[in-house]
């Protein structure tokens, strides 16, 4: 049985590993870098068993679990999945089923954005210092403490008055004076040269690059399949819940259904 994995996340990945400990035949179509999002993570708390890292960390380890195994990672965005058969943007490939694990991608607002404007913090420029960063969310105030602990200077516009993210990160960005300022709704935006020029509707900043963190969507591809069985795990088949141990767990059971759907049909 061949099985494609659309995704080089903790879901995709842990799914792989699985499927590879029972000897069976899987490859991972990744359109970027193995890790996903977690990759721009300051730290990764919500796993006990590996303790307090960083997204880097987190990324590394499930590299090393592909070269253990030995699992084929195919460069590739997968935007169509049918029966039998997977299409991307630079060729098609076939299997017997389909693993969608493409996470989520960022929610945008393109009216703010240009050439300083960005929506991961592994994006900005290595020249950035100040930094303005939309949002009120976990990855708003994650993606600002990282930015204070790479020597940059972060500032946090909220839309409303009030912080949607857990209270440890709150803590860990006032323990770093991260300066988070309410009720900075973004008006518009000028970007010149390397300079980004924010007006809101109590100011305006003016910051080396703009940050936006505003919510995440599925990214799902379009799905066609009527005869193979397709799975859909970790952050696209929980939008709501994007948590690595939740993504990871979610790739373990898929595995293992993908297991017995194999062991029924070599009876």
């Amino acid at each position: 049985m061949k099985v494609a994995i659309a995704g080089g996340g903790p879901a995709g990945i842990s799914c792989a590993v699985l499927l590879k400990r029972y000897g069976m035949n899987v490859t991972i179509y990744e359109k970027d870098e193995v890790g996903g999002l977690i990759r721009n993570a300051w730290r990764v708390e919500n796993f006990p068993p590996v303790g307090f890292i960083s997204g880097k960390e987190f990324a590394d380890k499930l590299r090393w679990y592909i070269k253990e195994y030995n699992i084929e990672v195919v460069q590739e965005e997968i935007l169509t999945i049918g029966d039998f058969e997977l299409t991307g943007r630079t060729g098609r490939y076939q299997c017997d089923v389909a693993v969608v694990a493409t996470g989520t991608v960022p929610k945008r607002l393109v009216e703010l954005e240009g050439p300083r404007t960005f929506y991961e913090y592994l994006h900005l420029p290595q020249n950035v210092q100040t930094v303005g960063i939309y949002g009120g969310g976990d990855v708003a105030l994650d993606y600002a403490i990282h930015a204070k602990e790479d020597g940059r200077e972060p500032t946090v516009l909220v839309r409303n008055n009030k912080l949607k993210a857990v209270s440890r990160l709150v803590e860990y960005a006032k323990e770093r004076g991260v300066p988070i300022r309410f009720g900075e709704a973004i008006a518009y935006v000028e970007q010149n040269g390397e300079r980004v020029y924010v007006y809101t509707n109590n100011g305006s900043y003016i910051f080396d690059a703009l940050l936006i963190a505003i919510g995440r969507a599925p990214n799902e591809p379009q799905i066609n399949a009527s005869f193979m069985k397709v799975f859909k795990i970790g952050d696209v088949a929980h939008p709501d819940f994007r948590q690595s141990s939740i993504a990871i767990g979610d790739g373990i059971k898929c595995a293992m259904e993908i297991v017995k759907i194999a062991e029924q049909l070599n009876r």
